[in-house]
């Protein structure tokens, strides 16, 4: 009986490490869209179909979103002006991040 027990959690614990979890998945993407994976199956970039919030900013449903392959945000077109830290980015303008979520660089806004 304990033998069963032990394979039994054995065989889950394989079946569970056995699958990759990401948090972003093609859902977000425009069905016209082109869709690009890393080579580990998670999104690297496509087409959004409705805006989209990450790092505490909105991207734009009409620019493309690129995402690093444990699903971080990468870089898109904001949908609204944001600030992040003290850099005031400009709306519709591109705004990219490094792997640990600090911001990479964006378009400056005027005010």
């Amino acid at each position: 009986m304990i033998i069963k027990k032990i394979l039994f959690f054995m065989s889950l614990a394989l079946v569970l490490v056995s699958f990759n979890v990401y948090a972003i998945d093609t859902s977000i993407c425009s069905s016209e869209a082109n869709i690009e994976l890393h080579q580990n199956g998670s999104l690297k970039s496509c087409q959004l179909k409705d805006n989209y919030e990450a790092n505490n900013i909105t991207c734009n449903n009409l620019g493309y979103v690129s995402f690093y392959d444990d699903g971080k945000l990468e870089s898109c077109v904001l949908s609204t002006s944001a600030t992040v830290g003290e850099n005031k980015c400009k709306e519709y303008g591109l705004i990219s991040f490094y792997i640990d979520g600090k911001l990479k660089s964006c378009m400056k806004s005027d005010d």
